[in-house]
């Protein structure tokens, strides 16, 4: 998930979806969807919630989008870097909440899940790895045959997820097949570009789509409707906002060693905030909490202060994994040149 010149206004955008998908976990995921009586009889308060939740649910299309954006180099040293950053914070993770809790009455099914570290995430981006070697021969045959799959895979997709879901197929985005059109877009937009209204205008563009969806979404609630997937991976909608600030990204220049350093960690925080042994026991609990007992600017603040803490402890135990396989594979790499030289000898 790395790239080797890091681009600040980039590792920004990691940084700011990031705080996006921890917004997505403590609104709707731990206070759970606004119902019609909500809407009824708190609006205002409503709105807000969906238009928060609107606006961050393209984050995970953002982390595959940046990926395809500067394209994947399949390499060994990049995969093992990736399966090891995943297996060093969900075991260190596991080994804390042992220390600090003293529970270990797990179901086999929780213990099978931690030693695994199954992760959806983690599952459909490894999917979406291996497979871009093949992809990336696609992009580089022709833009006419990019163009052509491109269009048939979203075609597809929105048919058989978004019009009519299969969670056999797309899984409303949770799967490495969403990843690859994510994929595939990305690419075609790096090497030829989008119309000059989209580029100059995606900011605005940004904030009125998220209104417009917003208010689709809080007439259906109030209707009793639900929410018809306008919020999910896979909506046109979603995938338009994340393509739009990934646009608006590439027009910003800055360089900053902090945001990079910052930027290279921001998947830890994902890794370690929805490990199965925290997710619900704390930072679900504690962010509903915090909307319990606070309400209106002064939750705002608290509440991203509260995310601001989780993304800390993340760096802190990324920075640990980062020395751990600097240590690791220089280690590796001076065993394997000193075998290489015995036999040469």
């Amino acid at each position: 998930m790395s790239y080797k010149v890091r681009q600040s206004n980039f590792e920004l955008l990691r940084i700011i979806a990031m705080f996006m998908v921890m917004m997505l976990h403590v609104n709707f995921l731990a206070l759970g969807k606004p119902s019609v009586e909500d809407a009824s009889s708190a609006p205002l308060a409503t709105f807000t919630r969906i238009l928060f939740e609107v606006m961050s649910v393209g984050s995970v299309d953002l982390f595959v989008l940046i990926s395809g954006w500067f394209e994947i180099k399949a390499n060994r040293k990049s995969l093992f870097t990736f399966i090891f950053q995943v297996v060093f914070v969900f075991y260190s993770v596991s080994a804390i909440f042992l220390l600090v809790t003293k529970d270990n009455s797990f179901g086999v099914g929780k213990i099978v899940e931690i030693i695994t570290c199954r992760s959806w995430f983690v599952q459909a981006y490894l999917g979406l790895y291996l497979l871009s070697p093949a992809l990336n021969l696609l992009v580089e045959k022709s833009k006419r045959l990019h163009k052509m799959v491109l269009i048939g895979w979203l075609a597809f997709e929105f048919v058989y997820d978004f019009a009519s879901p299969d969670p056999r197929l797309f899984d409303g985005g949770y799967s490495t097949l969403h990843f690859v059109a994510l994929y595939l877009l990305a690419r075609y937009i790096k090497l030829y570009g989008v119309s000059d209204i989209l580029r100059k205008y995606a900011g605005s563009l940004f904030v009125l789509v998220s209104l417009f969806v917003t208010g689709c979404i809080f007439i259906l609630i109030k209707t009793g409707h639900g929410l018809c997937h306008l919020n999910s991976y896979t909506s046109p909608f979603v995938m338009f906002l994340a393509i739009m600030l990934l646009i608006k990204t590439d027009s910003i220049h800055i360089q900053s060693k902090a945001i990079n350093r910052i930027g290279a960690a921001s998947f830890a925080v994902y890794l370690v905030h929805t490990h199965p042994l925290v997710l619900g026991t704390f930072f679900l609990t504690w962010a509903k909490d915090i909307y319990n007992y606070l309400s209106g600017g002064v939750y705002l603040v608290i509440i991203t202060c509260y995310m601001v803490a989780w993304y800390i402890l993340a760096i802190v135990v990324d920075y640990i994994r980062q020395t751990a396989w600097h240590f690791v594979y220089n280690k590796s790499k001076k065993l394997y040149a000193k075998r290489k030289l015995d036999r040469l000898g």
